[in-house]
C-alpha cells in the first residue's frame, strides 16, 4: 500500500504543478480561474493524503526489528542493543544459525549451513571446502517484496568469499517475489577456507527501509 501510496502523491504533485502554471497564466492573462483554482486545491488536498498516508503506512522500527532465538523467545532490539538501546533502531543485528529476525514485516533465517561435496568432477573448489548454506524467507506483511539470495554475503575475517558455481546442482540461489503469508527457502554455495567462524551478512531493504544482521556460523554448528 505503501509504494501504490507514494506513486499517486508523485503523480498528483506533477499535476498540481502543471495545473498551479495554467492558473497562474489564466491570471496574468486576466481569463477566469475559478476552475483552475478548484482543480488545484482538489490536486493539492489529494496529494497531501496520498504523502500522509504513504508516511502512516512506513513499518515501525521499534515494533518489527526483533529477534526470534532458538527457544522461541524474542527479543526487541533494546533487548539486543543493551546499553545502546537509545541507538538508532536498525543498528545491525548479530544473530546464531537457525535465529530468526523480523523485519519490516518479514522473517529472515539462515536454517543451516554444511560442508559438501563437489558433484562435478571437473571443478574443485579453490580454497578447499564448499559450504552450502540454507536460507528461509516469510511475509508477515501486507506487501509483497523480493526475496533473494543476494542480499547475503559470506564473510572470513572480513573477507567476502566467493559463489562456488561448479556444482552441477541447478536448483541453487532463489529471487522470488513473496505475497502476503508466503515463504521461500534455498540455498547457495560458497568456496571457503577452512576456518572455526563464518559469517552470513545481510542487507535486505524490503520496503525501502534497509536492516542489516550477520548469522554467524561457527564450525562446530555445520553439519
Amino acid at each position: 500500500m505503501g509504494n501504490l501510496l507514494f506513486i499517486l502523491w508523485v503523480g498528483f504533485s506533477l499535476a498540481f504543478i502543471i495545473m498551479l502554471i495554467i492558473t497562474i497564466v489564466k491570471a496574468v492573462t486576466k481569463q477566469k480561474v475559478k476552475t483552475s483554482l478548484i482543480s488545484t486545491g482538489i490536486l493539492f488536498g489529494a496529494g497531501l493524503l496520498c504523502f500522509i498516508g504513504g508516511i502512516a503506512s512506513v513499518p515501525s522500527n521499534d515494533d518489527d526489528y526483533t529477534v526470534e532465538k532458538n527457544d522461541s523467545t524474542e527479543i526487541s532490539d533494546a533487548d539486543t542493543t543493551g546499553e545502546n538501546s537509545d541507538e538508532d533502531s536498525n543498528e545491525k543485528k548479530e544473530l546464531r544459525l537457525g535465529e530468526t529476525l523480523k523485519v519490516g514485516g518479514a522473517e529472515v533465517t539462515v536454517t543451516n549451513a554444511e560442508f559438501v561435496q563437489s558433484d562435478n568432477e571437473y571443478s574443485t573448489p579453490e580454497k578447499g571446502n564448499i559450504l552450502k548454506v540454507s536460507y528461509k524467507f516469510k511475509n508477515n506483511g501486507e506487501e509483497r517484496f523480493l526475496a533473494t539470495d543476494d542480499v547475503f554475503n559470506l564473510t572470513v575475517d572480513n573477507e567476502t568469499q566467493k559463489n562456488f558455481f561448479g556444482m552441477d546442482d541447478t536448483n541453487d540461489g532463489f529471487s522470488e517475489f513473496l505475497n502476503t503469508n508466503n515463504t521461500v527457502s534455498g540455498y547457495t554455495y560458497f568456496d571457503v577456507p577452512d576456518a572455526e567462524e563464518y559469517k552470513a551478512e545481510m542487507n535486505f531493504d524490503p520496503h525501502l527501509e534497509t536492516y542489516k544482521a550477520d548469522w554467524i556460523i561457527k564450525k562446530s554448528d555445520i553439519s
